[in-house]
């Protein structure tokens, strides 16, 4: 029987429509077309290698046992969607809005490696991906026209991806998306409310319910979210309140990099790696121009973050883009318990 339920960290509604459901192995991607790199060399490896053209911005390497098996490296996106360099205009046009395209675009290629995915990183290379973003997403907020950084990688062609280089992106903008600016309120109004916060009355929850549990570790909890969008989509928060991603330490970074590898490693045999898309779910700038009047003052207090894993198996139809309301044919307790037999 189809269920509509509501997200109340995003306020959006999901149907859970299991009759539409289908075997995990039906989800399978078809095979990817390999790439001749003989003839087409990898851009990414030419700038790893120190061949192509690319302006650096931050390197990390990656140490297991005193020895750098990798390292990963931040450069400057060739083809930026914003520029930090652009001059902060804001006007009208007509009952429009607009504001120039400040900013800043980065790519974080996650190893030297050309052929290991990150699904398949240990849990030291997954650390150190995160400790580079925890790094480049607090220089980023420095700047005081920006309002928000959206980390993400896109992992697959369905995904989104270009290269199969494994890499993520980072994007600072000098707006709040959409999705934040609910996720804000809805958090604020549960403090508000309640003085508690929203996502660790959720894990709380999810801690005692055990049906969308997938992995936990003692600092982080990994589950199906009650309203999924996608089939096998997981989250990991924080098992302890914890407003900024940047506060993360190194061994939050290794703990969360083992969680991460487990439910990617569970997600691969489920899905036979199948694209995914991994996102920050991270709080806005607190040293923006016009951080005093948009109610951020509790902002620690109400405020969690979370990463989520959204493997991409099936497509938005109109349906989901008239409505705004994802058809998941895929029970989160279904895939939960799926995943959770695989760890076993």
């Amino acid at each position: 029987m189809s269920e509509l339920r509501w997200d109340p960290l995003d306020r959006v509604w999901s149907l859970i429509a299991t009759e539409r459901g289908r075997r995990p192995t039906d989800f399978l991607p078809p095979p990817r077309k390999p790439v001749d790199r003989q003839r087409h060399p990898c851009p990414f490896c030419l700038i790893i290698a120190g061949h192509g053209p690319s302006t650096r911005i931050h390197e990390r390497k990656v140490v297991v046992d005193r020895r750098v098996v990798d390292r990963v490296l931040v450069v400057a996106n060739r083809f930026p969607a914003l520029s930090i360099e652009s001059p902060t205009e804001r006007r009208q046009v007509g009952p429009y809005d607009s504001i120039s395209g400040v900013g800043a675009h980065e790519v974080v290629l996650e190893t030297g490696q050309h052929d290991l995915p990150f699904r398949r990183f240990s849990a030291e290379q997954i650390a150190a991906v995160l400790l580079t973003w925890r790094d480049r997403v607090a220089d980023l907020m420095r700047d005081r026209r920006v309002q928000h950084v959206q980390v993400f990688q896109n992992d697959g062609p369905r995904a989104g991806a270009t290269l199969e280089h494994a890499h993520s992106q980072i994007v600072a903008t000098p707006v709040r998306p959409p999705r934040l600016v609910r996720q804000l309120e809805a958090a604020r109004s549960h403090w508000l409310e309640k003085e508690r916060c929203l996502l660790c009355d959720i894990l709380a929850y999810e801690t005692a319910d055990t049906s969308r549990r997938v992995a936990e570790d003692p600092s982080f909890f990994a589950f199906c979210p009650y309203a999924s969008r996608h089939p096998f989509e997981v989250h990991i928060a924080p098992r302890r309140h914890s407003a900024h991603f940047t506060a993360l330490s190194e061994d939050d970074a290794l703990g969360l990099g083992r969680v991460m590898q487990k439910v990617m490693t569970a997600l691969g045999a489920a899905l036979r790696d199948a694209d995914m898309n991994i996102c920050l779910t991270l709080a806005p700038s607190t040293q923006s121009f016009t951080r005093d009047r948009l109610g951020l003052e509790q902002l620690d207090l109400f405020w969690h973050w979370r990463l989520e894993i959204l493997p991409r198996v099936v497509s938005y139809g109109g349906y989901e883009l008239g409505s705004e309301i994802v058809i998941n044919p895929t029970s989160p307790e279904d895939a939960a318990l799926h995943l959770r037999t695989l760890l076993d």
